[in-house]
């Protein structure tokens, strides 16, 4: 199954660049909404609150001394009355939403935001969810495996985050629904290293965390409090 991601993820990235970099030019800056939050925009990335760590490594990521980020609000499925998204617990709610209309679906997007460096054009990061069928049992050769949550894979330009979520809200106290969440670059590093694969864990950790808050998962879906360099899975 994983052995399909890299590509479905890769087509949906070059849209998704597309789609921003004209959103961001034609909107003025002082109207999006992570600039809005001011303070909280260099604390914050998707309703989550960033560790000093985790910061570092998302303006490290961005090549940035500072970063701005602004909800996706694409549709769920298209659905044209549909709300836009403004919080967290907005997103929250189109998964469940999702999960209940249509259960899992390993190529059914949920985006949830993205960060971008304000000095340099196309310099984005972003950030979504599925509901997998099921949590992969082995990675793509040019993926690493490390164990964060369920299992986490990782290479510069992209890493996927999937957990077990145990909750009322989904009604799975009995069975855990998979989520699988990623972080994608909109550029291609130059090389694979080890820090820039941690730089994405460490973002993708801090967004899940608070994913898994928000959904009321037992125990935070297995993640950690705290981010720390993974073992190799």
């Amino acid at each position: 199954m994983l052995s399909n991601k890299p590509g479905r993820h890769l087509a949906a990235t070059v849209v998704a660049v597309a789609a921003l970099a004209a959103s961001l030019a034609a909107c003025d800056s002082n109207e999006q909404t992570g600039k809005s939050q001011a303070a909280s925009a260099q604390t914050k990335l998707c309703g989550a609150n960033l560790s000093t760590s985790t910061r570092k490594a998302l303006l490290d990521a961005l090549g940035s001394r500072t970063y701005d980020w602004d909800w996706s609000n694409q549709k769920h499925l298209g659905d044209p009355s549909e709300t836009d998204q403004e919080s967290l617990g907005d997103a929250a709610k189109k998964l469940v939403s999702g999960f209940r209309e249509n259960g899992a679906d390993d190529y059914e997007e949920y985006p949830l935001c993205y960060a971008y460096n304000p000095a340099v054009d196309n310099t984005m990061i972003d950030l979504s969810f599925y509901l997998p069928e099921a949590i992969p049992e082995s990675a793509a050769s040019q993926l690493t495996p490390y164990k964060l949550g369920k299992l986490s894979l990782a290479r510069s330009s992209r890493a996927y985050l999937y957990m077990e979520c145990s909750s009322s809200t989904f009604g799975s106290e009995d069975k855990p629904v998979p989520i699988e969440v990623n972080l994608g670059r909109s550029w291609i590093p130059a090389s694979e290293s080890e820090t820039m694969r941690m730089e994405n864990l460490n973002v993708l950790h801090s967004v899940a965390l608070a994913m898994a808050k928000e959904l009321g998962c037992k125990d935070d879906a297995g993640l950690p409090a705290q981010f720390s360099v993974p073992q190799k899975a």
